[in-house]
């Protein structure tokens, strides 16, 4: 697990992997309002459906936390199997009140075709 501290904001990577299909990360992070989930597909040239590329993510407002910290959402997300962590993840907000914004984001990349 990498963590880089950008701007004295975190930045951590909970999961990657490569096979000839596609390049996968998730990344935990913040911004000065946010902080942010994103799991991530990138597939490689020639094996991509119609050159779409992918980013499944969560975001929460920080002045919306009631308390969560960022490093309480990092431990639970290490602590979560990867598979489950989108929907245990939500789960946890909904749970706690805490409002986000969750959506799957997919663009076309040329390069991909």
């Amino acid at each position: 697990m990498q963590q880089l501290e950008l701007f004295d904001y975190r930045r951590d990577s909970l999961f990657e992997s490569e096979n000839q299909i596609a390049h996968y990360f998730d990344i935990l992070k913040e911004t000065e309002d946010d902080i942010s989930y994103a799991e991530h597909i990138n597939p490689k040239k020639g094996f991509a459906i119609a050159g779409m590329e992918y980013e499944e993510y969560i975001d929460i407002k920080k002045d919306r936390l009631k308390g969560l910290t960022y490093d309480q959402i990092l431990t639970y997300l290490k602590n979560t199997k990867k598979e489950e962590r989108i929907d245990k993840y939500k789960a946890l907000l909904k749970f706690r009140n805490i409002p986000f914004d969750a959506d799957l984001f997919t663009w076309h990349n040329d390069d991909l075709n």
